[in-house]
């Protein structure tokens, strides 16, 4: 990480170090986003027969946009304030411009209330690359607008510390032990995250309890956070962020782009050579 940051603030990088994630308004342009996000509903109309004007016709597509994800504007999503970032979180020319910006998720309205998902709670890496610093990111960049309950992905604010520092505790045999993916040793080491993952009784308050206040585990706060924001906005979190899916019960699609894995290049490196190594990751 960059001893002088050139565009996060030092309380930026505590937060990242604390929490596992910085949130960068307009860290590219709305413009550019709005922009995407038309030609987003252009392949809605085209390939599904989804019209922007026509709620009648909205439904939850299979899979995620295809054209979108290879279209030649997302390079207006690698900023200078964006570069930036890399640079202040990874390290200067550790790093490559990424081939795209990841998967394409629209996730339509449906009726009903919102409720905290107790499934599905996972991290998409594995912990080996990064034990002793991050060497990748996960990255989601808003392409609409993502209002409270709206559909935002759900993070577990402080969830990459201690997931790391349960893991450094392990033998290495146990590290690359078969089944067992780090997350679900992870679900199930405390009350409060077998509680949220649905592997014991839920307070009759899920929200308040999981969403409104911070609970320590191993002397590291955790706390449900719900990623919304506008287009333009991104979010840069640790590689092994906990999170999940989570309901739209809002007015509006969900626009937003997820790059489940950054790496740089020694990240990289160390993960092909789990790969070889026969090691399973996520």
């Amino acid at each position: 990480m960059a001893s002088q940051p050139t565009t996060l603030t030092p309380a930026d990088l505590q937060r990242f170090e604390r929490d596992g994630y910085v949130v960068v308004r307009q860290a590219f342009p709305r413009a550019e986003a709005l922009a995407m996000e038309r030609r987003w509903w252009s392949e809605l109309q085209d390939a599904h027969g989804i019209r922007r004007d026509d709620r009648s016709s909205w439904r939850q597509i299979p899979g995620n946009l295809k054209a979108a994800k290879r279209d030649p504007a997302q390079a207006g999503i690698l900023t200078e304030s964006v570069r930036g970032i890399f640079d202040d979180l990874l390290g200067a020319g550790t790093w490559s411009p990424p081939k795209d910006w990841g998967r394409t998720i629209v996730t339509f309205p449906e009726a009903g209330n919102w409720e905290l998902p107790t499934h599905f709670w996972h991290s998409d890496n594995p912990c080996a690359p990064h034990l002793d610093r991050p060497r990748g990111l996960f990255i989601v960049s808003f392409i609409g607008s993502v209002a409270p309950g709206a559909g935002g992905t759900l993070i577990v604010s402080g969830s990459p510390r201690l997931l790391i520092q349960q893991e450094r505790r392990l033998p290495l045999d146990q590290r690359r032990g078969l089944g067992t993916r780090p997350w679900e040793r992870f679900n199930r080491s405390h009350p409060w995250l077998m509680a949220l993952t649905g592997q014991a009784p839920s307070p009759g308050d899920r929200i308040a309890a999981f969403m409104d206040r911070e609970t320590t585990v191993e002397g590291v706060p955790l706390r449900v956070v719900e990623l919304t924001g506008e287009p333009g906005d991104m979010v840069f979190c640790h590689p092994v962020m906990v999170h999940c899916a989570a309901p739209n019960r809002g007015v509006w699609p969900r626009f937003m782009r997820i790059k489940q894995q950054f790496l740089t290049h020694e990240g990289r490196a160390l993960f092909r050579s789990l790969i070889r190594a026969g090691e399973k990751v996520p």
